[in-house]
């Protein structure tokens, strides 16, 4: 027995792709196809705003900090410089990583920072309930093999800061770093 099919639309439409077979992304366009920024302009302000605005604290922009990294040549200042550019952590952060806060997976190669900016006084609930970590991807190949080459040479205990040193030390640092004739900013 042979059995006929409907030729109209009797059947129901295909369930979506789903996990396995994600569907395309939309194509979007968008008004905007790049972006100018006016570098020098931004750093002709910013005497400005850090005097019209109390509580701005000193800044530099992406080419300095860029300079920056170009001319230190010390490799630990320099992985604690590029931690700080590529995390956007504070150097107390930075200075408190030890060798179990750096994650690889197999899959990605991250850093577990430990906030430790505290505000004066008894802690609110909301602050409480606050992580006071965070997990911060590198996605930069070259600074994940710097990072485990320094690690791997310099023998940490797992619970051992990398790098014992005070944050004035560093602060200092970059301030001769940026007193230097090559610096323009």
């Amino acid at each position: 027995m042979v059995q006929k099919f409907p030729t109209d639309n009797a059947f129901p439409a295909p369930r979506p792709r789903g996990l396995f077979h994600p569907e395309e992304p939309p194509v979007a366009t968008f008004p905007i196809q790049s972006v100018q920024i006016d570098w020098e302009r931004l750093i002709a302000k910013r005497p400005t705003v850090l005097n019209t605005i109390d509580d701005m604290p000193a800044y530099l922009l992406k080419p300095e900090v860029l300079a920056l990294l170009d001319k230190e040549k010390h490799p630990t200042y320099r992985l604690i410089l590029d931690l700080m550019w590529t995390t956007g952590a504070r150097i107390s952060e930075v200075l408190a990583l030890t060798p179990s806060n750096f994650v690889d997976d197999g899959y990605d190669f991250g850093v577990i920072l430990k906030t430790l900016k505290q505000r004066p006084g008894r802690p609110s609930k909301k602050a409480l309930q606050r992580s006071p970590k965070r997990y911060v991807p590198i996605l930069d190949r070259l600074l994940q093999d710097r990072i485990q080459s320094y690690l791997y040479a310099g023998h940490f205990r797992k619970t051992a800061r990398i790098f014992p040193m005070a944050r004035q030390t560093v602060n200092r640092h970059i301030h001769a770093l940026i007193s230097m004739p090559w610096w323009s900013g």
